[in-house]
């Protein structure tokens, strides 16, 4: 009688492709968060900028006009932390953070586990704002970007001079 031992070359590619299927699909699973940290922090920076835009644009009492609004329509980007937000939605001359402020609906601050960080291409101060008609102004008034850089990559927001706000590759 004759002992079969090992494996056919069938089961062997068999196996082999298993392991590829798996190797493909599960183990990127297993890789750090930082790209998927980029992008959602990019698509949450992309709803505050268009949040503030559209509360500008609905800002139709005659004082909005003249600048003289009782609500600002800005957001600023703290250079010592990954953070973006209005400090005092009421007093548009505060450009800096409390050490006790709290993020509303168009302000936010990364977790410092992810090392994100927020860099606006103009000159002058890290301020976006919107006019009336949700054009951008002061050093963005020209368009600008936005980069949300991440220890993996560099995702750009771009805001046009137009006031379209779209993130690109």
């Amino acid at each position: 009688m004759k002992l079969n031992r090992g494996f056919t070359t069938i089961e062997l590619v068999t196996v082999i492709i298993i392991v590829a299927i798996l190797a493909v699909n599960v183990l990127p699973r297993f890789d750090g968060t930082a790209s998927y940290e980029a992008h959602t922090n990019r698509a949450q920076l992309i709803s505050a900028l268009r949040l503030t835009q559209q509360r500008a644009m609905q800002q139709t009492n005659s004082e909005a006009v003249n600048n003289l609004t009782p609500y600002c329509h800005h957001i600023i980007f703290d250079t010592t932390k990954a953070r973006y937000g209005v400090p005092n939605r009421t007093d548009c001359t505060v450009t800096s953070f409390s050490s006790g402020w709290q993020p509303d609906a168009t302000g936010h601050e990364v977790d410092a586990r992810y090392d994100i960080t927020f860099s606006v291409s103009f000159v002058g101060d890290a301020i976006i704002s919107f006019d009336w008609m949700g054009r951008p102004l002061g050093g963005c008034a020209n368009g600008c970007t936005i980069d949300v850089e991440s220890a993996v990559e560099t995702l750009t927001i771009e805001i046009e001079e137009e006031g379209y706000i779209h993130g690109s590759l």
